[in-house]
């Protein structure tokens, strides 16, 4: 019998006040690919993507990850299931205070406390060089670039080893060279870890490089599903106007909580 999809999504519905954010989502992410879901700003991306990571419960749908709805899950059968997952920031979201080493530690210190501190460390280490950064374990992110944090960040994510990886605008506030190297340290996270990954991105062509699948959202509704050659060549005119930047007229934008 073939296992679920990692990530099963389930006439997803969510409303904040009297905007309907989210509209009746569904989809699944088979094992082991990687779904972009693109969109403009304030169309409900960071609010899909907080469902997944059961940061958000929905109004009404269901939230699978390997089969196992999490929508009603909470306290230690939630954190067992957000241990398959690592989310990975826009900002990167590191400590200030830590060290790049001791960032990404962090998470192994919290939830492998059967591991003693140098077996903690080595993993740490490891992960770090899996991302090219084995010279900044001692640096704190004040002293390292912009595309050096999101490695860094990629780094913690994966250090408990996770199926999932979630990533919310990867490759934002870099210059093309920087965002082609995260999208191919995306693509080695695939190649060699194996995990499931679901990309929140503006950057279509960071999408059409790392995607096997990409999902235009708009208007609360998934308007488009393809592969990277079917959004090249369509002739949809609103995911038109968003990937060539055609001026048919304007896409709306939904006002209210961050999305």
């Amino acid at each position: 019998m073939a296992s679920p999809p990692s990530i099963t999504i389930s006439n997803l519905c969510k409303r904040f006040g009297n905007q309907e954010v989210l509209r009746n989502i569904s989809f699944e992410v088979p094992r082991g690919q990687t779904y972009c879901i693109i969109g403009g700003s304030g169309q409900g991306k960071s609010v899909l993507l907080k469902h997944v990571m059961r940061l958000l419960a929905p109004d009404s749908g269901d939230v699978r990850i390997d089969g196992e709805s999490i929508v009603g899950l909470s306290g230690k059968p939630l954190d067992e299931v957000r241990k398959k997952m690592g989310m990975v920031f826009q900002e990167s979201a590191l400590f200030d205070s830590m060290t790049c080493l001791e960032n990404v530690s962090f998470g192994l210190t919290m939830h492998r406390r059967d591991l003693p501190a140098r077996e903690i460390e080595r993993i740490a280490r490891e992960k770090l060089r899996l991302v090219g950064l084995s010279r900044v374990e001692h640096k704190y992110p004040s002293e390292i670039s912009g595309g050096m944090k999101k490695r860094v960040g990629i780094a913690r994510a994966i250090a408990l080893e996770p199926e999932i990886l979630l990533y919310d605008e990867p490759t934002t506030g870099l210059d093309p060279v920087l965002a082609s190297s995260i999208d191919e340290l995306i693509l080695k996270m695939k190649a060699e870890l194996h995990v499931t990954s679901l990309v929140i991105t503006h950057d279509m062509n960071s999408a059409f490089r790392i995607s096997d699948r990409i999902l235009f959202l708009y208007n609360g509704k998934i308007h488009f599903s393809g592969s990277s050659r079917e959004v090249r060549e369509t002739t949809d005119p609103v995911l038109g106007q968003f990937v060539r930047g055609e001026t048919s007229g304007p896409i709306p934008v939904i006002v209210g909580e961050d999305l």
